[in-house]
């Protein structure tokens, strides 16, 4: 059976003519997909470095990220985590440790979708951290980079309150633990799989 319908008559079918009107889709229609909003510089930001191998640990609370160019050169894997991002700290690190521009500019950008990328031998995932909010019954998302080299892992995460890695922080102050045993690789998988595993709850 052949139906016409005339455009005015179908069209009501597709789209809800009065949502055009809500305040959530007039917010959507109003961005430019191709600009992708940088996020404001924190006020403060916290620096702790995780300094390992199969025999010891050393954990470092710096004031400066120049603090942390000392690491690259050593043998042993190290976790940087930067809580809060600043334009000038993101590009002073960056640079150092060889992290390409496009990146870094990922890494100041805001309400991204999950990603992943390769540059120079440098991989890129960038997540996002579920929080449940039981006061306001709401699901909360916080951005996290994850940049990693050879023998290096650098995180940075927006807000320095919360995030789930203090399990991975445990372990790595245990010399038997697999993840002491591992390089930076296990060390990023580790850090996804709880992000991911975070979800669940």
């Amino acid at each position: 059976m052949n139906v016409r319908l005339k455009p005015e008559k179908y069209l009501r079918y597709l789209v809800p003519l009065n949502l055009f009107g809500t305040k959530r889709t007039r917010e959507i229609l109003s961005q430019n997909p191709t600009i992708i909003p940088l996020g404001e510089d924190s006020k403060e930001i916290k620096i702790t470095v995780y300094d390992y191998n199969a025999d010891s640990i050393e954990v470092v609370e710096a004031a400066d990220v120049k603090e942390c160019f000392q690491f690259l050169s050593r043998q042993t894997i190290t976790w940087i985590n930067i809580d809060g991002i600043r334009k000038a700290d993101v590009e002073t690190l960056s640079n150092y440790f060889g992290i390409h521009p496009l990146i870094q500019e990922d890494i100041m950008s805001i309400n991204q979708r999950p990603k992943m990328d390769e540059i120079d031998n440098i991989l890129f995932c960038l997540l996002n951290m579920l929080y449940y909010n039981s006061q306001k019954n709401t699901v909360e998302q916080e951005q996290i980079s994850i940049v990693i080299g050879k023998n290096f892992v650098v995180s940075f995460q927006e807000d320095p309150s919360r995030d789930v890695f203090n399990s991975l922080r445990e372990k790595l102050k245990l010399a038997n633990s697999r993840i002491r045993q591992a390089g930076a690789d296990y060390l990023c998988y580790t850090m996804l799989d709880l992000i991911v595993d975070h979800y669940f709850i």
